[in-house]
Formats: C-alpha cells, structure tokens, sequence
C-alpha cells in the first residue's frame, strides 16, 4: 500500500485505554522464574493501534479516549511521536496493563528447564494476558467525552468506533455516537461486538453504519451460529467484513451480486500478531476514504495486517 499524505482526517473512538508490556522468551518455562532481556512497553489498545497505523499510511488521524491524569502528558507525547493526535478526557480510573508473551515456535523440549535464548528473527506466538478495564470514575466523563465527540466529529470525514467501553458508560453511547456520525454525513466504521453492536444497528436505515467489522469469533458471540450468515448480513443492510485471523476474511455487500466473497491471508511468518486486526481496520479504512471499492479495501487491509505480524515488536 502506498503511503501518501490523505485529504481525509480520521476520528478513532477507543473508550478503554490499554498500556501493553511485550516480553519475549525462547520458551516460557511455567512454574520457574522467567528472566529477559527482550522486552517494551507502550500504550496500546485496539484505537490506538489503528490510529498508529493510519499515520504510518500517511493519514491524519485523531483518538479520543478517556485517561487518568497522571498519564495524559505521556500518552500525548507518544502519540506525537508516532504521528497522530491523541484527545484525552480526563478520569480518575487508572489505565490497564495487557501482557503480551511472545515465543519462538522452535524452542526445544519442554522437559529442557534451561533458558532458550529469545530469536526475534524466528516465527512466534503470540499469548496475550488481557486484563479488564477498570470503570470510569469520574461524574461528567462521559458528558465530556460525548462534548468533544462532537467538536471533532465536525473536523472529520470518517469515524472509527472500536473495541469494548468501559463499564461506568451509558450502554447507548456507541448507538449515539453513530447515529450522531451518519446524521453528520460522516462515513461510519464499527469493530465493536454483541450488544453494543446490535444497539447500533437498531436504527433507522439512514443512521446505520456505513461498515461494521467484527472478526468471526465476535460475529458468532454478537448473532449466533444457528443462521445461515448470508440470510442474517441481508437483515443487517450494512457492508460487513468479518476478519477470521489466518483463514483470511469475508467480506459482504449488500448492493453486490457477489454475495459473501472470502479473501484469503497472505502467508507470512509471524513475529507478533496482536493488533493485526487494527491494522487491517486502519488499511480498510484508509482505502475506502481514498476511493477504493470494499473488495480493494480489504485488499489492503490485508497486506496491512500481513505487514503487521511481520514487524519485531522487540
């Protein structure tokens, strides 16, 4: 994909700050004390993912969360670095940690108690401990975050609302952000999952969103398995692409013929695969703003999370 300054500013909508340590082991020994020298941290999360992207790909990008004070100064000063805006209403509740572990795929016997050195130039997997975000605390955070929701909404052209709230937030608040978004003209992206999802596609015809993008395990989780999924997108009446990790993703369109078309990923060796989906939202996006039909979007959102998993995190 090729990285060129974009005309379209883009709104990202995260409403669970995340901080993320990486640690990386040739083999993680359970039950032993686990020492290494191969590790980072940063925030993290599924908006700030996607915002970091689209300024890799040249977008202008802004995320809007809610963040204890005590961080505010340095999750703006990462953001910056990586090239976009980072709005951060202020809340008592303190951020989360998320562990990711990576290991290489060949690290010998587990009877062997020895350390394997960590090989970042070998395939890993990914294991990620996910803790639950705490509730917000503050009285009027979600009057001003739904306050600057609207200031920035007026500068965007495409809204991003991704990943799961916050407990302490009107169950509506994504219904109202979207229905807010489409009645603005703004073009509508959602990866959020069960009932916030289904809350937002409870509205009228004009004020659903343009695209809702769950992967398989949420789309399942959020509609079911018992329905054929052609029958249940058709009632929907959106775009839908559901991201199904290394068997690639499906992608329908209500106004194509096609039906539901499958993609396949492309084969790549993996060094860490968190935030592969938000690269791919990012990639869609992108292509979408820039013209691309939604066949050609997922396209690219492919080759973005493709180029994701191939990045060394540490």
């Amino acid at each position: 994909m090729d990285k060129e300054p974009s005309k379209n500013r883009f709104l990202i909508v995260s409403l669970n700050p995340t901080y993320q340590v990486i640690v990386g082991y040739g083999r993680l020994n359970e039950g032993h004390v686990n020492r290494t020298d191969r590790w980072c941290n940063g925030f993290s999360g599924k908006g700030f993912n996607v915002a970091r992207k689209l300024a890799d790909l040249g977008a202008k990008a802004v995320l809007l969360t809610h963040m204890n004070p005590a961080r505010i100064e340095e999750c703006r000063t990462e953001a910056n670095a990586l090239g976009f805006e980072v709005d951060c209403v202020s809340d008592p509740s303190p951020i989360r940690t998320c562990v990711t572990i990576l290991q290489n795929r060949r690290r010998g016997s587990s009877k062997e108690k020895c350390t394997i050195p960590f090989d970042v130039s070998e395939s890993m997997t990914t294991t990620e401990l996910v803790e639950n975000s705490p509730p917000i605390e503050g009285g009027d955070t979600q009057a001003k975050v739904l306050g600057e929701y609207e200031r920035l909404l007026d500068a965007s052209d495409c809204v991003i609302i991704t990943g799961t709230r916050s407990s302490g937030y009107d169950s509506n608040i994504y219904a109202n952000m979207t229905a807010m978004a489409r009645r603005a003209g703004k073009y509508t992206i959602l990866d959020i999952k069960g009932q916030d999802l289904l809350r937002c596609l409870s509205h009228d015809e004009s004020l659903l969103p343009n695209l809702i993008k769950p992967n398989m395990e949420e789309f399942l989780q959020t509609f079911g398995c018992e329905e054929d999924p052609v029958a249940m997108l058709e009632r929907l009446n959106c775009n839908a692409v559901i991201t199904n990790g290394p068997k690639g993703c499906f992608v329908y369109d209500p106004k194509s013929r096609e039906g539901l078309v499958h993609i396949g990923s492309l084969r790549v060796k993996p060094h860490n695969t968190t935030g592969c989906g938000d690269a791919f939202t990012a990639g869609l996006a992108y292509s979408l703003m820039r013209g691309c039909d939604l066949l050609a979007a997922c396209h690219e959102g492919t080759m973005a999370g493709a180029a994701k998993a191939q990045e060394k995190p540490i």
